[in-house]
């Protein structure tokens, strides 16, 4: 876990590029950037073309409208691409840009996979994490969901020889590949199985980096608070049906603190 300091601020705290959301998925932008807060972020800037929320209604957000500000000028730590962003070349030109200046803590996620893969944009940088779901992933090794599904750990395997960064297949047993290791997270359950989830994921493994964990600590930690929500949410009598995206992110506080006490961090 992030250490906590009587002497922290918020920039110590990391602050958060977020390239998420648009016009036409603006929950996508707000569901990870509240989920990077959640997640210790002291900062938080959704950038976006014409921004798509309201600062009256997320008041803890900053803002970059990319219409109308280059966002190089923006001071940040850690980066997240993709949720809800679009499939589009103003996408890949910035996709190309973050490798190009050598920007080393990103989150690549959604949308930003499927540019990648329809602009041939692999490999990636070592220190990124990507986190694609089966369908994503498909796009990327040319293959279907069904095909991925059937072989997590190969998939797996195929997806960091392609990308040659942190590798975290989102579903059932989410899976993390390192350059040393593949990683099975132990928490989470059905109730995840929600839209939006991912995103939540992506924001809160951006303020992870943000707060300068390590690409495979802030893969493997944020993966499994995630499920730790999810399990929690069972564990308190609620229904696995009724769970939402929104639920994950207003968990992560009791959760959070329920891993600091427990020493060994699990939550079963």
């Amino acid at each position: 876990m992030p250490p906590l300091s009587i002497t922290d601020n918020k920039a110590r705290r990391g602050r958060c590029l977020l390239f998420a959301g648009s016009q036409q998925y603006p929950g996508a932008g707000i569901l990870a950037g509240r989920a990077a807060l959640r997640m210790g972020s002291g900062y938080l800037m959704l950038a976006q073309k014409n921004i798509s929320v309201s600062p009256w209604d997320q008041p803890d957000f900053l803002f970059c409208d990319l219409a109308s500000t280059d966002w190089r000028t923006l001071q940040f730590d850690a980066v997240l691409i993709g949720p809800g962003f679009g499939v589009n070349d103003f996408t890949a030109e910035i996709l190309q840009e973050l490798k190009d200046r050598n920007v080393q803590n990103v989150v690549v996620d959604a949308d930003a996979l499927t540019v990648c893969a329809q602009k041939n944009l692999f490999p990636l940088l070592p220190s990124w994490i990507a986190t694609p779901h089966a369908g994503e992933l498909a796009r990327c090794l040319d293959s279907t969901a069904a095909e991925i599904d059937k072989d997590r750990q190969g998939a797996a395997e195929r997806a960091y020889e392609l990308f040659r960064c942190v590798v975290l297949l989102k579903g059932a047993g989410t899976l993390v590949r390192t350059h040393k290791s593949l990683f099975q997270i132990a928490s989470g359950n059905e109730a995840l199985a929600k839209s939006g989830t991912g995103d939540v994921l992506a924001g809160m493994i951006t303020a992870l980096r943000a707060q300068k964990l390590s690409p495979v600590k802030a893969a493997l930690l944020g993966a499994y608070i995630h499920g730790a929500t999810a399990n929690r949410w069972k564990a308190q009598g609620k229904d696995l049906l009724s769970m939402m995206a929104s639920d994950v992110v207003e968990m992560l506080p009791e959760t959070l603190s329920k891993i600091r006490e427990k020493n060994t961090g699990l939550i079963k």
